[in-house]
């Protein structure tokens, strides 16, 4: 197997170094500098604070991780997944708003001056592009010929895997149409955007969902129902753990329900991801031979 660990380290460093610029910001917004701040009080107040604190641990997880990615030791399976997961669903669809949020970097930043914007978001570009890239790499080193492989899932969580299926499909094309009536009611370029990046996730991880359940293997419906999922579940619990520090419950309710399926369609997506490939996973993968034919 092809052990990529020296350029997974290179991966993670690049990946830490997109992180310096945001965790000095944050660090300096903390400890009372409102560097790039135009509006006065705006950083004041315990949500504030809050929310500037999860976001510079999140960024800490960043780093955490890329050293995980480069370590030689052959660290847990599960924390490692959880952690790719949910970093793909928070950074791959910054990395997609990031052109946007560069090319808006003289308009109006809600408080902010105009360098803050292209700071954040191209930093979290950068950090989507190295340290997914690093996380990839492990994952075909781990698991590359697992997933390859069709398996059938055990018998004992058929059930339970055709229903999460069932209900994430289902529950995610509501999400879609949420989301996409929340764009139409307030319309503006972000807001598109979003809601693009969200009805694709949501389709993807449906399609992937339905190959593996279809038996289907290989690299392609793996990908797609893991960064479907990890899409619509980070930005739907992301926004909801935001609309408890404001307005936004009662200012875009067709929005925060669109969020809500998504947080529901991607769990429900992953479980059933994971149980489609759960014969791959849990052991050596055997290919028995066929019997010979009876004369």
């Amino acid at each position: 197997m092809n052990d990529s660990i020296p350029l997974r380290r290179v991966l993670g460093a690049a990946a830490v170094a997109g992180t310096l610029p945001y965790l000095t910001l944050k660090t300096l917004w903390l400890t009372g500098h409102p560097v790039g701040v135009t509006v006065p009080g705006l950083l004041d107040g315990p949500a504030m604070t809050a929310l500037n604190t999860a976001t510079l641990l999140l960024d800490l997880c960043v780093v955490a991780l890329a050293a995980a990615l480069g370590a030689r030791r052959r660290l847990p399976a599960v924390p490692l997944l959880l952690a790719g997961w949910a970093a793909t669903g928070l950074l791959l669809p910054v990395a997609v708003l990031s052109p946007a949020a560069l090319l808006r970097a003289g308009t109006d930043g809600a408080g902010l001056a105009a360098w803050v914007r292209p700071l954040v978001y191209g930093g979290f570009g950068w950090q989507a592009v190295f340290l997914l890239a690093a996380f990839a790499l492990l994952a075909r080193d781990r698991w590359g010929t697992r997933v390859t492989v069709p398996v059938p899932p055990p018998g004992a969580v058929e059930g339970l895997a055709r229903t999460t299926a069932a209900g994430g499909v289902v529950v995610g094309l509501l999400a879609v149409v949420a989301g996409v009536a929340a764009a139409a009611d307030r319309p503006s370029f972000p807001g598109v955007v979003g809601a693009a990046v969200d009805a694709t996730a949501a389709l993807t991880g449906a399609v992937g969902v339905l190959a593996l359940r279809r038996g289907r293997a290989g690299w392609s419906p793996v990908l797609t129902t893991f960064t479907g999922s990890a899409v619509l579940f980070t930005g739907g619990l992301w926004t909801l753990v935001s609309a408890t520090a404001g307005p936004l419950a009662t200012d875009r309710p067709l929005y925060v329900l669109a969020q809500l399926c998504g947080l529901l369609a991607g769990f429900a997506l992953a479980v059933a991801g994971m149980l489609a490939v759960s014969g791959r996973m849990c052991g050596p993968v055997t290919v028995s031979p066929r019997p010979a034919p009876v004369p």
